[in-house]
């Protein structure tokens, strides 16, 4: 992945002040793909899933896909060229909620 974003093959998202790009997260098996809503991005993720990591399994209809900022449509269209299914605010992530409000002491 490392490689792939520093040769454009796909781009990551920028984090905070330092703008640092950040591509993927990783826990055991669980994996969380960051990149810029666009289907090049998209296409070129799947393709680095397929081929290069051609002696695991990557299940997609165990794969969810989270929009932010696009609209429903834009979701739905990304999601059916992934063959994966939507993903819906907030979830939980490690144990983590992910997506929801954290103006209070509990969340």
């Amino acid at each position: 992945m490392k490689k792939a974003v520093e040769h454009n093959v796909i781009k990551g998202v920028e984090v905070g002040d330092d703008k640092i790009i950040v591509s993927h997260l990783q826990y055991a098996d669980d994996t969380i793909f960051l990149e810029e809503w666009k289907k090049r991005n998209a296409s070129n993720l799947m393709k680095l899933l397929i081929e290069l990591i051609y002696r695991l399994k990557v299940n997609f209809s165990k794969s969810c896909l989270f929009g932010f900022g696009v609209s429903n449509s834009s979701t739905e269209e990304m999601a059916g060229f992934m063959r994966c299914s939507i993903g819906s605010f907030p979830f939980t992530y490690l144990g983590i909620p992910i997506g929801c409000r954290v103006n209070k002491l509990k969340d």
